[in-house]
């Protein structure tokens, strides 16, 4: 087995992410491994980013923008809570909240940060109907091991 010394905990700052933080909490411990988050947004202007000739008023781009940016505060501010409440004894080495395409930002943060693991919860049945599997095409796309946690 190659040393582990980076675990990548995509985060989905739902109910599961408390399932999952025990397993990265005591991976960590054990294999002395430094902890990075990566919580990611869907852009929200991917929804209103069509061309119109006449836009319309209001101008719902702007107030998409407007809105990502408050949720990506929110967001950022409930991964520092999360962070000092449940993976206060681990080491971690960045913790941060994107807006993107799920898999393709956690992929890639895989690559540029150097990451030898990915911890993360799959989502429920209806999650994965809806809005597709994340954990599927990580799970699939990546190139280190990947340890999937069940929702329930």
């Amino acid at each position: 087995m190659e040393e582990v010394k980076s675990i990548l905990y995509p985060i989905a700052l739902t109910d599961i992410s408390k399932r999952v933080a025990p397993y990265v909490v005591t991976l960590a411990k054990q294999l002395d491994a430094k902890v990075h988050l990566i919580h990611v947004l869907r852009r929200f202007d991917w929804f209103v980013d069509t061309y119109v000739s006449d836009p319309p008023k209001p101008d719902f781009k702007r107030i998409a923008s407007d809105f990502e940016g408050q949720v990506l505060k929110q967001a950022h501010q409930k991964l520092e809570s999360f962070v000092k409440k449940y993976l206060k004894d681990v080491q971690v080495a960045d913790a941060k909240v994107v807006s993107g395409t799920h898999y393709k930002q956690i992929l890639n943060y895989v690559d540029t940060a150097g990451i030898d693991l990915i911890i993360m919860g799959r989502g429920n049945t209806i999650q994965k109907v809806v809005f597709g599997s994340v954990a599927e095409k990580v799970s699939r796309l990546s190139s280190v091991p990947v340890m999937l946690v069940k929702s329930t």
